[in-house]
This record gives C-alpha cells, structure tokens and sequence, in this order.
C-alpha cells in the first residue's frame, strides 16, 4: 500500500512558485546579508504579534519602543506557550532550516535573501504591491542574479480605481496577478463599472485575479493605533454570502471578460459555498478557471487546509486545484510549502488507507505533483492546462 513516505517523496523537492505574498521587493534586490534572528523571524510577523498579546505581553515589547533584546526575551517567553498552534509547528520548521535552536537571537549575515529563497526552492516569487508602487514603464523589478524569477502583483481594495496606464506599467513590469480586498461582499454590486474595467484587462492579458473575501479589519481600536492597520488583530466575518460573489461573476462572464479568478475566503464557513460556486465558471481549455483558494490567513493550520482539500475534492476537482501560497511578509515562511505538503501526502495516504483513494501510483502521483506545483507553473508559465503525466 503507498504510504505517507512515498507520497511525500514524490513533491518534497518539487519546486516552490509562491504566487501572492507581501515580500519587499526592494529587499529582494538588495539581496544584502539580513540581520538578527529577531528582526527577520519576529519583527515584522503580525501571527506572533497576535499570539504574544493573547499571552499578555505589553505592546511596548511587541511594537512599542522596547530594545530589541527585551522584544526578544518577550517572543522566548511566549514561543513554549505555543504548542497546538500552527506558529508553534512553522517555529520548529524555520528554527530547523536555519541549523538553529532559537534560544539566542543570533546574527543570520551569512544568509541573504536570495540564498534563503534558493534554499528553499523557490521558483517564482510574487510579491503584491500598491497601484503606486511602478512608477513608470520602464519600471521592473531589479534582478539579483538569484535567478529567480521575481515579478510584482497588483494590489487593490475593491472598487478602486486602476488607470489603464497602471495596468499597463505592471504589465510591463511582469505582473500576472491582481488581488482584490473585499472585506465585505456586498460591495461588490456596487464597483461592477470598476471592477470590469479591471477585469476585461486581465483577462485579454493573462491575469490571474484573486478576490479575499470577508475580513474584518474594524476591531479594536486602540490595536490599530498602536500597531497600524496590519498588525494581527482582524477577525472574520460571517460566511460569505454566494450571491454577490455569482451574480459579479455572471456580470464578467457575459461580458465575456472573466480571468481566472481565485476565492479565497477567511471564514471556514465558506470554503464549501465557494467550491460550488466556482464550478459555475468554466472554460473550454482552462482547467479550474474558478476554484476556491487555499486555506487563507487564519485558515492556514492543519484543519483549515484538510478542510480546503476536502471540499476541492468533494465539490470540485482536486486535481486542478492551485495549491498553497504563502501570503506571508516572512522569507523564513516559505517552510508553509513543506507544511503544506506533508498535510496533503498525509491527507491522501489516510485516504488511500480508508479505501475512499486508489492505490495506484499512476493516478496519485500526478495528482500530487499537480496540486504541489504543476498547476501553479502552468498558470504563471502563461500556459492554459496542467501538467499531466
């Protein structure tokens, strides 16, 4: 019977193409030594922020004015705490890929971040950015001889206004995602007029669109002060509610001018409502052209992600489905591929164990190399099918 080893042997070293997150595309080409242990693994991560408020850590050691060794300590105290939570599993991953124990916050000069990234296979990079961001056609992101390829996205808040000639300036610069923040979906009725103009580019050029759908940012107020707008503390809303999401999605399609699209939704509640909704949306030729993400945010732990694989696989097709990205501001997060991948092989080898999979390689291997990577590679490769053996 194939086991979980000879699942995971199959897509472990399969390369990573992370398609959305909210690295620096300056610090990429920079590709300078980085600095402490602190300052890349905890400074600019909201997940630990969130998690050393909960163990009652004052602000002035999470993002207050504290020395760096006291926001150190404050992180050693609050790591312990962490078993069951998915930040305790992903420390233990990125402390062993550094050759590191984590008790001191050692220098890390002898990496940078292209040596990070190859380190970990990485193959594709894109990392999103605001409608300002490309100033000028002949804007592109600077190499750093890395060789891989680094390219931005474009990053929106629905029913913002996107000039043709920034469309256009991404374009150049390589862009192949748009990211549309739709905290609540029923704005989406009233930014059609935008949203179409912004779709009907992407879909005559090769654009992938991803809509977040149901984040709500306005919590707590006096967090917002003191840590900014992205500083760990946003909540869910209720489930999405499908019918703004199809009736957007039917408005496109008739116009004939519906990208690719990919939903993602914050609220678990969802994930089988958008399974469904997007096998509503096909096309000749294109393989899964809507498809629920994946597990997004605080989907992205264990349960979140057999979650998504269970309702791809029962309301959709898994075999089409994009994978994990890691929508992380973090170069140590790419170890959430790995984490990724472990949780699928294991999924699917209970799977086979049960009787509910095939034990035939020659069904399953694809299937996983596809999910893993191929099918990501085939979309951002400009390609409209998948790899299939």
């Amino acid at each position: 019977m194939i086991t979980f080893d000879t699942l995971y042997s199959w897509v472990r070293e399969l390369p990573i193409i992370d398609w959305h997150n909210h690295l620096d595309l300056q610090t990429l080409a920079a590709d300078m030594p980085l600095d402490s242990l602190y300052d890349v693994w905890v400074k600019s991560d909201p997940y630990k922020h969130r998690a050393m408020r909960i163990c009652g850590e004052p602000e002035r050691v999470i993002t207050g004015n504290a020395p760096e060794a006291e926001k150190w300590e404050a992180w050693r105290r609050t790591l312990p705490k962490l078993v069951g939570n998915p930040l305790f599993a992903w420390a233990q991953m990125e402390l062993d890929f550094l050759g590191i124990d984590g008790s001191e916050n050692v220098s890390l000069s002898d990496w940078t971040p292209s040596k990070m990234l190859s380190r970990f296979g990485v193959e594709y990079l894109s990392p999103c950015m605001g409608k300002d961001a490309i100033a000028a056609e002949s804007d592109r992101p600077p190499e750093n001889g890395s060789g891989i390829r680094i390219v931005p996205s474009l990053r929106i808040n629905v029913g913002e206004t996107i000039s043709g000639e920034t469309q256009r300036r991404f374009h150049s610069a390589g862009c192949r995602v748009v990211d549309v923040s739709v905290d609540d979906v029923s704005e989406l009725t009233g930014c059609l007029d935008q949203m179409s103009a912004l779709a009907a580019f992407a879909s005559s050029h090769g654009w992938t669109m991803l809509l977040h759908l149901g984040a709500l940012r306005e919590t707590s107020t006096r967090l917002r002060e003191a840590a900014g707008p992205a500083g760990g503390f946003a909540g869910m809303r209720t489930p999405v509610d499908p019918a703004p999401v199809a009736n957007f999605l039917n408005r496109l399609e008739c116009d004939n001018i519906l990208p690719r699209t990919i939903l993602l939704t914050l609220n678990p509640s969802s994930h089988a409502q958008l399974a469904v909704l997007a096998g509503s949306f096909v096309e000749e030729g294109m393989p899964g052209k809507v498809q629920l993400g994946p597990a997004w945010w605080w989907c992205d732990h264990a349960e979140g992600i057999c979650d998504v694989l269970e309702k791809q696989a029962a309301y959709g097709v898994l075999s089409t489905f994009i994978g994990m990205t890691t929508d992380s501001r973090s170069l140590l997060s790419f170890v959430r591929h790995d984490y990724f991948r472990r949780l699928f092989c294991r999924w699917v080898a209970e799977k086979v164990g049960s009787g509910d999979f095939p034990d035939d390689e020659s069904l399953l291997k694809p299937m996983l190399e596809n999910v893993c990577y191929q099918n990501a590679k085939a979309i951002f490769d400009g390609k409209d099918t998948a790899h299939h053996e």
